[in-house]
């Protein structure tokens, strides 16, 4: 049984799991996909990590990261409220929680423990 295990391991290479380094030798498990930050310096390509794919509109979220990069999570406006769904990001002047909030991608005045801010360029 052991052998067989190590065989398939060989033959198949090794996966990684939520949160665990991952490339194009080293993929991740199904369900998850791997995310490699931007390559700003011309350097190899650095190496990503295992992650759950973006929620879309309408999907059940914790955090406006949950959601794909146009949108945001609902319970960022609602106090108290664990759960939402993804939703649009507000346009300038709605009240907002976190930069990632708005579509212009600055909410000004936040305090980061309520809905006090409100969406802008400045």
């Amino acid at each position: 049984m052991r052998a067989v295990v190590l065989a398939a391991l060989i033959a198949g290479g090794c996966t990684s799991g939520l949160g665990e380094p991952c490339d194009e030798e080293v993929p991740c498990p199904e369900g998850l996909l791997c995310r490699v930050p931007p390559n700003d310096g011309g350097l190899a390509m650095p190496a990503g990590v295992c992650d759950y794919p973006s929620k879309k509109e309408g999907e059940r979220c914790s955090a406006g990261a949950d959601c794909e990069s146009q949108l945001t999570c609902s319970n960022h406006f609602a106090p108290g409220t664990r759960y939402g769904v993804c939703v649009q990001k507000l346009e300038d002047g709605a009240a907002c929680f976190a930069d990632r909030d708005c579509k212009g991608g600055r909410c000004l005045g936040k305090s980061g423990t309520v809905v006090d801010g409100s969406c802008g360029r400045k």
